[in-house]
């Protein structure tokens, strides 16, 4: 995991994860079918267990629909979306951004993450909810749901969704690699 230092403006630079991730190739080579396995086996992550997530952590997304298309195009480094940034505040509590390639680098999508019960099993799961309003998060990014298990030392992997009033929606999968360093602006 990389921290990225605040800029003197107070703004946080975009790095460029490395081009290498064997780990998040791995997991695009297993496929779809095999996550909610690996979720569901993952042990519950403790506060501490999470606390270990802060700072830029490289990101990968798998799509739930149109696999064949998407998902070579999401596995490759040059794709937009390259990362999560969390930065822990206290009481096992991490606010947050998602990390894009797109414009020079931008930082948007902003959450805020605790250990909870898991919306698939009631077993402890990082929650990442969008629509906090101590983060300010516009539509329809606050309709975001996320949820993170680590299946590997330092190897993330969850489920994501889209809420509606009523219901969730699934958008796909998506994974986080604490061990992929960074190479500097991207």
């Amino acid at each position: 995991m990389t921290q990225t230092p605040l800029s003197a403006d107070g703004l946080m630079p975009v790095s460029r994860p490395s081009d290498e991730r064997p780990r998040l190739d791995a997991l695009s080579a297993a496929g779809l079918g095999a996550f909610g396995a690996l979720f569901a086996a993952a042990p519950p992550p403790t506060p501490a267990d999470f606390a270990r997530l802060d700072g830029d952590v490289t990101m990968r997304s798998f799509p739930g629909s149109a696999q064949r298309v998407l998902a070579p195009l999401m596995a490759r480094p040059s794709y937009f979306w390259i990362a999560k940034s969390l930065r822990h505040v206290g009481g096992g509590i991490a606010v947050g951004h998602n990390v894009f390639r797109l414009l020079g680098g931008m930082r948007a999508l902003n959450f805020v993450a605790a250990v909870g019960p898991s919306v698939l099993d009631g077993r402890a799961a990082v929650l990442f909810d969008y629509d906090d309003p101590r983060v300010g998060s516009r539509r329809p990014a606050r309709h975001v749901y996320d949820e993170l298990r680590e299946i590997e030392p330092d190897l993330w992997l969850g489920p994501s969704w889209f809420t509606t009033a009523t219901r969730r929606i699934p958008m796909g999968w998506f994974a986080l690699d604490a061990t992929v360093p960074f190479d500097g602006p991207g």
